[in-house]
């Protein structure tokens, strides 16, 4: 799509920001809970969950990714963190967000106005209308996840995640 898109100026920020929030953890921090809180999802589960979003922002895009660990990090409520299993490495995860990128953007930036205005696909037409619904609505579940590693960060005595 042409021109203004602020869909796609919050996708490059989704990029930086994704980085960012990881920066600094060790695989093994990314793999331990809040102690005190079991119900609260581990750093590493919201990481590849955010990974798995990011598949649905690509396939809006055209492309057709391979899906890496979807039975770890569905989205939809068909996945949940656990613990001591083996799960990817934080390392990973991040690399495969980041290959995605470049590919990705361009797609959508492909992406005319008829398109964003058409049916969103099966599932995900319970959540979206159309498909440039969908992307706002994945953009905004990324947004909120990348907030809760946000928190994370902070109560794991990390500093604050930069937003440069």
């Amino acid at each position: 799509m042409e021109g203004f898109n602020p869909l796609v100026i919050q996708f490059d920020l989704h990029q930086r920001l994704f980085n960012n929030v990881l920066d600094g953890y060790s695989d093994e921090e990314t793999n331990s809970r809040l102690e005190g809180f079991p119900q609260v999802n581990h750093v590493k589960y919201l990481a590849g969950h955010l990974l798995n979003s990011q598949y649905g922002i690509a396939m809006i895009a055209g492309l057709k990714p391979e899906v890496r660990w979807n039975e770890l990090f569905a989205v939809m409520g068909m996945s949940k963190a656990k613990d001591h299993i083996d799960y990817p490495s934080i390392e990973e995860i991040i690399g495969e967000w980041n290959k995605l990128y470049i590919p990705t953007r361009e797609g959508l930036l492909r992406l005319t106005a008829d398109q964003l205005r058409g049916k969103a696909p099966q599932p995900f037409d319970t959540v979206s209308d159309s498909l440039g619904e969908l992307w706002a609505f994945v953009s905004h579940h990324q947004a909120y996840h990348i907030g809760q590693i946000g928190m994370l960060r902070r109560a794991l005595g990390k500093s604050a995640m930069s937003y440069s």
